[in-house]
């Protein structure tokens, strides 16, 4: 780490402040920034609308109570969502508790001056930020010994943080799939086992391809 360096020098007594900092290398930005070398400028783009009954990311997997988005989706900036992680991390720690987060901010937001003309390009890049749709849990939070109480007082201060109407669910909560409707969590299906059912004509050639009498002619 140190080539090209008199060996009187590189003890931290003798080493000046400048030079030290020469070799020291920091992480600009926070937490929540992706690690990217370059920052690639992108659509605004729009919050999805799951029309389909979708319950990805609606439920608890990890923790025991979640935050949940229960109005409209909303675009959450990366110091919304790390000002509500203080919140309750500022809880959690005291009682060894765990902080789970379902979310990334991997949304380029990029603006302009006010009183700027149109056109010459798009803004500079200001900040990054997380497009969450309606039923998404944000947070989830666990401990040896957590009191119902203290944790939904937790999510609720973590919520006056966003933007948008918030709820606290359990791992017995149904999934919400819109505003107003939530579901049972369906069966899963064999996938595999009704393709085979009902196979299509590439997958019946493959399947065909695997018998013996096919295969004594490959010289299998």
């Amino acid at each position: 780490m140190f080539l090209g360096l008199r060996p009187s020098i590189v003890g931290y007594g003798s080493l000046g402040l400048s030079k030290l900092n020469q070799f020291i290398t920091k992480r600009l930005g926070h937490e929540y920034a992706p690690r990217f070398k370059r920052v690639r400028k992108g659509h605004k783009g729009r919050v999805p609308v799951r029309t389909g009954g979708s319950i990805k990311g609606s439920t608890i997997v990890f923790g025991s109570y979640g935050l949940r988005l229960k109005s409209e989706g909303v675009r959450l900036s990366a110091k919304q969502l790390q000002e509500a992680d203080v919140v309750i991390m500022r809880a959690m720690r005291p009682i060894s508790g765990k902080l789970y987060k379902r979310f990334v901010c991997s949304v380029p937001v990029c603006v302009k001056g006010n009183e700027t003309r149109m056109g010459k390009g798009k803004g500079a890049f200001d900040h990054w930020a997380a497009r969450v749709p309606t039923g998404k849990v944000l947070f989830e939070i666990d401990a040896p010994n957590l009191h119902e109480r203290v944790a939904r007082d937790t999510l609720r201060k973590a919520a006056q943080k966003l933007s948008g109407v918030y709820e606290t669910v359990t791992k017995t909560d149904l999934p919400r799939v819109s505003l107003h409707r939530t579901i049972p969590v369906p069966p899963k299906e064999n996938v595999v086992s009704k393709m085979i059912a009902n196979p299509s004509k590439e997958l019946k050639n493959i399947l065909e391809g695997k018998k013996r009498e096919y295969k004594l002619y490959r010289g299998w």
